[in-house]
């Protein structure tokens, strides 16, 4: 698939802003193997930055960091990325590797990727393994299960056991409320998911992304209905890093877009920053289109 797409955050002031200085996690990234391959990304920032870099973080991912020194009451930023995304390769031995092998293998790895993924394993500031995420897990990971069916039924019980409800929770909010209120939205349900994996010994990676919507039969595609999204990846050597969707319960597959990826959303928000000003409120709009480009 070949989609280009678009991110525009914009923030309206009732008072003048000063200066603001930003960064910002919404450029996609390549992915190892040619899975997804970024063709071009522009960056439009109104007003017109005094300062604006790019760099690659600790991860790899790509951040954008922005100054402006002249005052203003409203700032957009919008960030559009043409970029091909691949279908998953087949998975065969992940129909046979129980998940207790894959621990066992992820704590004896020695080679780059298993010593990179062993940070995974490790508590992080929005997601801390615990007894209580190791019980909930528990129904899920029973012994000599397959490393994907476990997976698969974990997303499974997260999607019927939590409700979608945008405002219940904050981006600050920890997977032990999570865990406790039983609601929240994608950001939520992939902390939720990570936090289990790491109770039972196994390495969970925050991603964040894209998805492109569907319409409805019969309707048309509406444009900026599209949304940030997130999910939750497991690290299975040989093979690597295998993403699942617990707000959707699937397997991430080539709708997906990915932008960048942490221990958890602390790592990886969309823009964060600092503005000076008097100012006492804001409003703020984000919109995300994900189109769907012709091949070729």
């Amino acid at each position: 698939m070949t989609y280009r797409v678009t991110h525009r955050t914009t923030y309206r002031y009732d008072g003048e802003v000063s200066s603001s200085y930003g960064q910002m996690h919404v450029l996609p990234r390549d992915l190892p193997g040619g899975a997804q391959v970024c063709r071009a990304t522009t960056v439009v920032i109104d007003p017109v930055p005094d300062d604006y870099r790019e760099r690659r973080d600790f991860f790899g991912n790509r951040v954008a960091y922005f100054e402006i020194r002249s005052a203003h009451r409203v700032l957009s930023v919008t960030a559009t990325t043409d970029v091909d995304v691949y279908g998953a390769h087949a998975m065969p031995l992940l129909a046979e590797q129980s998940w207790e092998q894959t621990r066992e293998l992820t704590r004896a790895g020695t080679d780059p990727d298993a010593l990179e993924a062993r940070q995974y394993l490790l508590d992080s500031p929005l997601v801390a393994a615990s007894a209580d995420l190791a019980e909930y897990a528990r129904p899920s990971f029973t012994p000599g299960r397959p490393a994907l069916d476990a997976l698969r039924d974990l997303a499974g019980r997260i999607h019927d056991d939590f409700t979608y409800e945008p405002g219940a929770t904050a981006v600050t909010t920890k997977v032990d409320e999570v865990l406790a209120g039983r609601r929240g939205v994608c950001q939520d349900f992939a902390h939720l998911a990570i936090g289990c994996l790491r109770s039972v010994g196994l390495a969970g990676r925050y991603v964040s992304g894209y998805l492109e919507t569907t319409p409805q039969a019969g309707g048309s595609r509406l444009v900026g209905a599209d949304v940030s999204h997130a999910w939750a990846s497991l690290y299975v050597p040989p093979i690597g890093w295998v993403h699942v969707d617990p707000t959707n319960d699937q397997l991430v597959d080539d709708h997906y877009v990915t932008t960048a990826w942490g221990r958890d959303y602390g790592d990886v928000p969309p823009l964060k920053g600092v503005v000076f000003t008097e100012a006492r409120e804001h409003e703020l709009e984000v919109v995300v289109d994900v189109a769907r480009l012709e091949s070729g």
